[in-house]
């Protein structure tokens, strides 16, 4: 395990150096996809409450569907070839990162929504054959049996340990849902390295990206995992700290009705998820690019050195 799990570690610390390097222009970059979304999501918002037309409403909830992926995946396919150029030693260059025809997006976004389609589906089914029947043995557990103890003070001590069991088990289920998701997410991302790291047709961008995506399945899957945790953890921490300090002051000054604690804080939440997405990518790209020497055999002659070098310090040591 400790051998499957090391180069997962090393890959997320690799990551974060990386993304301490390149601050700046990873935050510009993510700052180019999060804006957009963020000023679509708001006029959602308005809509929402002004629209009186269930039709009107309908399409703005499909536009902004519509718009927000393209502007997603292309924002993540920036951060990716700004991950390649810092991870090459090169200073990377905004225009250089941003530089992805349309065409090329719009196929992203195409490829990008049948593949989170499926995998959505596999993992509703899995959640839905594994979650439920956990859920329900922890009510059997521990509800049923203590429906027969009868009142008194060990009942109800026994009837509080019951609920405290039953409340962490919903938050494991619960948190356990959340890191898959994000894991789900994880592998679109890693799907979609083919288009921003090859110069290859779409057809072929395709089929490369489900050959790499296979291979090694259960270390990918397991990378997956890691990431989303990790990402989990600091994003929460980072939204959290900026979005619940930041309009602190205004909030005690101008109270929580006022428009602009209400803009303050948005803005707030919305700069904390701007720091914390750029990992998630980076991630991914480098994923993808140890995949892909593992695959294509790039590595094969660092690997036999290596192996080599550790037969002679056998021989040394013996």
């Amino acid at each position: 395990m400790r051998t499957t799990l090391q180069p997962i570690l090393d890959m997320l610390d690799e990551g974060l150096r990386l993304y301490r390097r390149g601050f700046v222009p990873f935050v510009l970059l993510t700052t180019i996809g999060v804006i957009p979304i963020g000023l679509l999501f708001g006029l959602f918002i308005y809509a929402s409450t002004t629209a009186s037309n269930e039709i009107i409403f309908l399409f703005l909830v499909l536009g902004m569907g519509l718009l927000s992926l393209p502007i997603g995946i292309y924002a993540v396919g920036a951060i990716s070839r700004a991950t390649l150029a810092l991870a090459a030693g090169e200073q990377p260059k905004l225009r250089d990162a941003l530089r992805i025809r349309p065409l090329r997006v719009v196929g992203m976004g195409c490829y990008g929504s049948v593949f989170v389609t499926v995998v959505n589906t596999l993992v509703s089914i899995l959640s839905l054959v594994c979650a439920c029947p956990l859920y329900i043995a922890l009510l059997m557990f521990t509800v049923v049996p203590l429906s027969t103890i009868g009142t008194g003070a060990f009942g109800e001590a026994l009837v509080g340990v019951a609920f405290n069991i039953i409340g962490i088990g919903t938050v494991v289920i619960y948190g356990g849902s959340f890191v898959i998701s994000g894991a789900t997410f994880c592998s679109l991302i890693f799907s979609l390295q083919p288009f921003t790291q090859e110069q290859l047709r779409f057809g072929a961008s395709i089929q490369r990206s489900l050959d790499v995506t296979t291979y090694r399945l259960g270390q990918n899957i397991l990378a997956w995992l890691c990431a989303s945790l990790v990402f989990g953890a600091v994003a929460i921490a980072v939204t959290v700290a900026i979005g619940a300090l930041l309009p602190l002051p205004l909030l005690l000054a101008l109270g929580e009705d006022s428009l602009v604690t209400q803009g303050v804080s948005a803005a707030a939440w919305m700069i904390g998820l701007t720091l914390a997405l750029p990992p998630l990518p980076i991630w991914m790209a480098l994923l993808y690019q140890r995949r892909v020497a593992a695959r294509d055999g790039a590595d094969l002659e660092r690997r036999m050195e290596q192996l080599e070098h550790g037969g002679l310090r056998s021989s040394a040591a013996a």
